[in-house]
C-alpha cells in the first residue's frame, strides 16, 4: 500500500507535462488573424499599378477577385475555428455563460452568412471599380464590426479554457494534500513538512482564480450588461468606441487578466514539483 501512494506522488511532477500545450495553444489564431488583416489591408492599400503591370483590365479584375476570394476563404475558415472551440468547451447549460456561447454562435452564423452573399456578388459580372469597391466593403466590415466581435470571442474562449486550468489545479491540490496525509501517516515525512509549498500553491491557484473571474465579469459586461451597466454590445454599425476603448485602457484586458491567471498557476505548479523533488530524496527513490 505503501509504494503505492509512493508512486502517486512521483506521478506529481508528470503531470505537469499535460499542462502547458493547453495554455499556449489559444494563442496560435489571433497569430493567423493578424496575418489576415496585414493581407488585406496590403491588398487594398496598395497603389494602383495596372499601367506599370501593363495588366488588361480582365486580368486586373481576375487578379483581385481571386485575392478576395481567399480573404473569403480565410475568414470561413476563422469563423468555423472558432465555432469548432465553442462546441467544444463545457459550460453548464443554465448558467450565463451557456448564454454568451449562444450570442456568440449566432454571431458566428450570422457573419458566415455575410461572406456568402458577398461571395455571391464576387462571383457575378464586375467591373474593376465594382471589385474595388466590394473589397474596401470587406475591409471596413473586418475592420469596422468583424474583428472586434471575433476577439471578443476568443477572450470568452481564452477564460473558458483557462477557467478549466483553475479548476484542474484545484482538483491536484486536493489530491496532492491527500496523498502526504496518507505518507505522514504512515511515518515516512513528518508532519506538515511540506506546508510551506502546499500554501503557496494553494495561495496561487486562489488569485489564479480571482483573476479569471473578473475576467469573466468583463466577458458577461460585453454580453450580458445589467441594466445598471453601460452595455458593450457587439458592433453592428460604424460608430464612436472612444469610450469603450478608453474603459479599455483604465484596467486590465481580458487576455491579460488569463495571462497573469496561468503564471500563478505555473508558480503554483512549481511548488508541486518541488514536493515531488524533496519526496524523492527523503525516500531515496532514483
Amino acid at each position: 500500500m505503501i509504494h503505492h501512494q509512493i508512486k502517486i506522488i512521483l506521478a506529481f511532477a508528470l503531470v505537469m507535462v499535460f499542462v502547458t500545450p493547453s495554455i499556449t495553444s489559444a494563442s496560435t489564431l489571433p497569430a493567423t488573424r493578424q496575418n489576415l488583416k496585414e493581407s488585406v489591408n496590403r491588398f487594398i492599400e496598395a497603389r494602383d499599378s495596372d499601367r506599370e503591370n501593363n495588366l488588361s483590365e480582365q486580368n486586373n479584375i481576375a487578379n483581385r477577385k481571386k485575392v478576395i476570394s481567399d480573404v473569403l476563404d480565410l475568414s470561413r475558415q476563422e469563423i468555423e475555428s472558432v465555432r469548432a472551440r465553442l462546441n467544444a468547451t463545457r459550460i453548464d447549460r443554465e448558467s450565463q455563460l451557456w448564454t454568451v456561447r449562444k450570442i456568440i454562435l449566432q454571431w458566428l452564423d450570422s457573419e458566415e452568412k455575410y461572406f456568402k452573399e458577398i461571395e455571391g456578388r464576387l462571383n457575378s459580372e464586375l467591373s474593376l471599380n465594382e471589385v474595388k469597391d466590394l473589397a474596401r466593403e470587406i475591409q471596413n466590415h473586418r475592420n469596422e464590426k468583424y474583428n472586434a466581435n471575433l476577439a471578443n470571442a476568443l477572450d470568452f474562449i481564452f477564460t473558458l479554457r483557462t477557467l478549466r486550468l483553475t479548476d484542474i489545479a484545484s482538483s491536484r491540490w486536493d489530491r496532492i494534500s491527500s496523498d502526504l496525509q496518507r505518507i505522514e501517516r504512515a511515518g515516512l515525512i513528518r508532519v506538515n513538512l511540506f506546508a510551506p509549498e502546499m500554501s503557496e500553491a494553494r495561495a496561487m491557484i486562489y488569485k489564479a482564480r480571482s483573476l479569471v473571474e473578473k475576467s469573466l465579469v468583463q466577458i458577461k459586461n460585453i454580453y450580458l450588461p445589467t441594466p445598471e451597466e453601460k452595455p458593450t454590445p457587439l458592433i453592428t454599425e460604424v460608430g464612436d468606441n472612444n469610450a469603450a476603448i478608453e474603459d479599455k485602457q483604465t484596467a486590465p484586458t481580458v487576455r491579460e487578466l488569463c495571462e497573469e491567471a496561468i503564471d500563478n498557476l505555473k508558480t503554483g505548479y512549481d511548488a508541486f514539483v518541488r514536493i515531488s523533488v524533496a519526496v524523492r530524496k527523503l525516500l531515496r527513490l532514483p
